[in-house]
């Protein structure tokens, strides 16, 4: 049932108009639940146009195409002998024999060897929905890059214009303060001016940053690296979705990749097995006679021509090949069943890390959000004293380079718990359904 079942997925997705399509129900496997519509549309795009995820589909179609040939029979033998002096026998002198023979292979061994080819086949189909789900992670990793980025550049912007502000409030006190306190007021005018020439190459610099991320951006979705890319307003908090293990294993496209190369090995040692079976062959000859005309010829068979059946029987008693063969099965089942596990401990291992690092970037992202604020109102309150001549610019300074610091890093814990999210979702193969139901791929209890 399996094995039909990949067939059919085959003959199905050779449509073009599906295929086409494919990249959209592909997308669907690693997306956050609250991801952007723009990014949805960006990675659909790029599963169609992307080089890699291509060529592992194009892998996939080469290795269908080879599991029907694997279940026919091997081409009928056909034998032609012609006689340019007829061979005189008492029936008449033989001048042509045609013979056509076919052989079978033991009960079983051609179903073994289409289950073998269909399960590499599978193998190969995991392989491709890997690639895809890397494709989707790769994008959203530089997706969130990208917004923090601009994130970054937004807050330095304002920041630039608050010193601008702040430095039109030491031009008022200077002009409004007394001859004494001219030379202090104007030293906090060269110091602001320090601070907005750092700031303006601090943008400058986030400025190319940007540009560089969005052209590799574009590159993964194999396009010109000067397209234009539509960035939301800001970063949403993806929600951390709740996925029980055994859906992780019947969706992780590495365990099926090792289920399935288990069933190819179990299926190649059954193979060897049925083809250390004595192989049958049937076949048909015909004899093409003359009359003899020399009277020995029996009256009755002169000249008739015959037709003959034939059966062929191969004798397996070479058995150490086919030994060896069925036991180099078993071990690379066995390999692979290892693996299996491996992998399994590898992925529980990955999924606990994973949790132990969200909880981690959501306790930053709280500790940094209540610093803002606090930082927020202080400067409120630094900006009144500065104007009363109670606080210095340095502490102004100070306070605003911290608040930028903690703007910086909580638009960068945002983007983490994003990534986050999106690898455990990589990890988890999450497939989310379309309205029609949506389809699932891979390999089917």
């Amino acid at each position: 049932m399996n094995n039909l079942y990949i067939i059919i997925r085959h003959l199905v997705f050779r449509h073009p108009s599906l295929r086409e399509g494919l990249g959209g129900l592909l997308m669907l496997m690693l997306l956050p639940a609250q991801a952007q519509d723009s990014l949805q549309t960006y990675i659909q795009a790029a599963l169609r146009e992307n080089p890699e995820v291509m060529a592992r589909w194009h892998a996939y179609e080469a290795a269908m195409e080879a599991v029907c040939p694997a279940g026919t029979l091997g081409d009928p033998e056909l034998s032609l002998n012609f006689y340019p002096k007829p061979m005189t026998q008492v029936n008449g002198r033989q001048v042509l024999s045609v013979s056509l023979m076919q052989m079978f292979p033991w009960f079983g061994a051609m179903k073994a060897a289409k289950n073998e080819k269909a399960w590499q086949a599978e193998t190969v189909w995991q392989r491709y929905r890997e690639g895809g789900i890397q494709l989707a992670y790769d994008m959203e990793q530089q997706w969130y890059k990208m917004l923090v980025t601009r994130e970054k550049l937004a807050t330095t912007r304002q920041h630039l214009q608050l010193f601008k502000d702040i430095s039109e409030l030491a031009v008022y006190k200077y002009k409004s303060s007394t001859t004494g306190m001219k030379g202090t007021r104007m030293s906090d005018q060269y110091r602001l001016q320090a601070e907005q020439l750092k700031l303006e190459e601090q943008i400058e610099s986030l400025e190319s940053l940007l540009k560089l991320q969005q052209e590799q951006f574009n590159l993964l979705m194999h396009r010109s690296p000067a397209s234009p890319i539509v960035l939301p307003d800001s970063i949403v908090l993806s929600e951390m979705p709740i996925v029980e293990w055994t859906e992780i294993e019947r969706q992780s496209p590495d365990l099926l990749s090792l289920r399935a190369q288990g069933e190819q090995y179990e299926a190649q040692g059954e193979k060897a097995r049925r083809m250390g079976l004595p192989m049958v062959g049937i076949g048909v000859q015909y004899m093409l006679n003359k009359e003899r005309d020399d009277g020995m010829a029996m009256p009755d068979m002169n000249g008739m021509d015959m037709w003959m059946g034939m059966l062929k029987v191969t004798l397996p008693i070479y058995r150490h090949k086919i030994k060896a063969q069925r036991r180099a099965a078993e071990l690379m089942k066995q390999t692979a069943d290892e693996s299996y596990l491996r992998r399994v401990d590898m992925l529980r291992s990955q999924l606990l890390g994973i949790g132990q690092r969200a909880e981690d970037v959501k306790r930053k992202m709280t500790l940094y959000r209540k610093d803002m604020d606090i930082l927020a109102k202080t400067l409120q309150l630094m900006a009144g004293e500065y104007a009363n001549g109670t606080t210095t610019l340095s502490d102004i300074l100070q306070t605003e380079r911290e608040q930028l610091n903690y703007a910086f890093s909580q638009a960068e814990a945002q983007a983490q718990y994003n990534m986050i999210v999106a690898e455990f979702e990589k990890i988890a193969s999450i497939q989310l359904k379309d309205e029609k139901g949506g389809m699932t791929h891979g390999y089917q209890e």
